[in-house]
């Protein structure tokens, strides 16, 4: 499967995949040679990013995208629509 950008112009610093905000650090470090993220830890598993989803390679364990409870931390349930943690 290869990753399809939101729109040809998207911006570098946000996710290629979601569209959420990636910081520059993340982008060095888990991005492409571009410095670019195609996945992010919003719209993908931990496993996964570590094994270069992030950088658009295929990986061996199963995608979010199709699975969708397969990225569902003890934390998601908490967390809040506007990004904010219950407390």
């Amino acid at each position: 499967m290869d990753l399809i950008p939101l729109d040809p112009e998207s911006n570098p610093s946000e996710c290629q995949f979601c569209g959420t905000h990636v910081s520059d650090d993340f982008r060095r470090t888990l991005g492409d040679e571009d410095n670019v993220a195609h996945r992010c830890l919003a719209c993908d598993s931990r496993p996964r990013i570590q094994s270069g989803s992030a950088a658009g390679r295929e990986v061996k364990y199963p995608d979010p995208a199709d699975q969708p409870n397969r990225n569902r931390g003890r934390n998601v349930s908490e967390t809040l629509s506007d990004g904010g943690v219950d407390q």
